[in-house]
């Protein structure tokens, strides 16, 4: 019999993003806001701490999560 299980991971990340933007008009909005574009990378990143817990779930459970899912990866962009 196949087993389903859930695993949650927890990172708390530090991390510096160097994003290149042309043509800015309006600096102050662009001090608030968190979306990058194109030309953004990744300059450094320092995990502080990471942390996973594990539980058996059904496979109903498992069919039903997997079933509300609408993206397979998670994008830096997704990060609000």
């Amino acid at each position: 019999m196949s087993k389903f299980y859930l695993k949650k991971t927890y990172v708390t990340i530090h991390m510096c993003i160097d994003d290149y933007h042309p043509d800015v008009k309006h600096e102050e909005k662009l001090k608030n806001k968190l979306k990058f574009t194109d030309n953004a990378t990744i300059s450094s990143k320092d995990v502080k701490e990471s942390r996973n817990t594990i539980e058996e779930i059904t496979e109903k459970e498992y069919e039903k999560k997997i079933g509300k899912v609408k993206q397979t990866s998670i994008k830096f962009s997704d990060i609000k």
